[in-house]
């Protein structure tokens, strides 16, 4: 099964068996082939010992990623997020064979994607990044592998993503999402609608109205995009934002919300063009309101904090807990606290 030949100075080994893909490594002794060919061979006869699939003993993550945007993507809907994480997986780990994925490749690829040594597939640099992003990376990776092999694609004997977490915690490469407490000055919010409106002349979205409308309603960015006029109950005041952000269910999760104070008469103004309320991408917005806070100096002022800013106006304003899940789709007070920065001085008013 297994053959060596010296070629150039060097020996090169190869190992083939019915069924799984040929192997071939080259090295500077005939001895050091002999020992790579005979462990191939081990391994390839405890995988059909344990009844492994063939060609599953070989399978890339790369392969792996390949499979799971292919077929599983037609079982279950693939989000853009998910899409960008693989192909980063794909990128730093894609020639390494899943069933010998270790730890220590794994820290050493969120090593790379942290201090942005990590090169992606055009040849460019990929930019650093934080421990809170590379959670959800690994997260994915972790995913991908439980998957295929619960389907048959790889045979792990075990969870190696699971192993690399401690290690990734205690040289602090991953960690969890700092909690953050910006909420926007009644000065910054003036300015920045003023801002707005200054520059509408030239700009075809209505950055003061969708600003106005975060604050009142507490939509994310994408929701504010996502809503459409045949969502919108005249009688009731309310609207439909589809597709709701869920950690397990997005798709087909559409939750009704009121549309409370300023929020009915700013969507009342927008002229109905289409079949969205503000037809317009969400990235734009966000850069629109990026380039407004770096013009007015705003400093550390995120579009999502318009959502805190929401969820805790509705609380100073008197509203239980209840009351303000119903505005801002929040299925647990534990998930609605993260969004709830009180001012003390507003207590008084309560």
């Amino acid at each position: 099964m297994a053959s060596i030949q010296k070629r150039g100075g060097r020996w090169r080994a190869w190992v083939r068996k019915k069924g799984y893909p040929t192997q071939s490594q080259s090295f500077p002794t005939k001895a050091l082939a002999k020992i790579w060919a005979d462990r191939v061979e081990i391994e390839i006869s405890e995988a059909i010992a344990r009844g492994t699939p063939q060609g599953a003993a070989a399978v890339t993550v790369a392969e792996l990623v390949d499979w799971y945007r292919r077929d599983v993507a037609k079982m279950k809907t693939v989000s853009k997020t998910q899409v960008g994480n693989l192909t980063r997986i794909r990128e730093g780990l894609g020639p390494v064979v899943a069933s010998k994925l270790t730890v220590a490749q794994i820290v050493e690829f969120v090593r790379r994607r942290r201090q942005g040594e990590h090169i992606n597939g055009k040849g460019i640099k990929v930019p650093a990044c934080g421990p809170a992003t590379m959670t959800v990376e690994i997260g994915y990776l972790a995913e991908l592998l439980k998957l295929a092999t619960s389907m048959g694609k790889v045979t792990l004997e075990r969870d190696v993503v699971a192993e690399a977490r401690p290690a990734l915690r205690l040289v602090k490469l991953v960690a969890k999402a700092q909690k953050r407490d910006r909420r926007p000055t009644a000065d910054e919010l003036q300015r920045l609608c003023e801002y707005f409106r200054a520059s509408a002349w030239r700009s075809v979205i209505p950055m003061a109205d969708i600003v106005e409308f975060a604050v009142a309603s507490s939509r994310r960015q994408s929701e504010i995009t996502r809503l459409l006029w045949a969502d919108v109950d005249e009688a009731k005041r309310t609207c439909v934002v589809r597709d709701a952000k869920h950690p397990r269910a997005k798709t087909g999760n559409h939750r009704t919300f009121p549309l409370l104070g300023a929020t009915w008469g700013i969507v009342q103004r927008q002229p109905r063009t289409g079949g969205a309320i503000f037809p317009y991408k969400s990235d734009s917005i966000g850069t629109a309101f990026t380039r407004a806070c770096k013009a007015l100096r705003i400093d550390d002022l995120h579009f999502h904090d318009l959502r805190h800013e929401a969820t805790s106006r509705l609380f100073e304003q008197g509203y239980s807990i209840e009351q303000v899940a119903a505005v801002t789709l929040h299925e647990s007070w534990g998930e609605l606290k993260r969004y709830t920065q009180l001012r003390p001085e507003s207590l008084h008013r309560a």
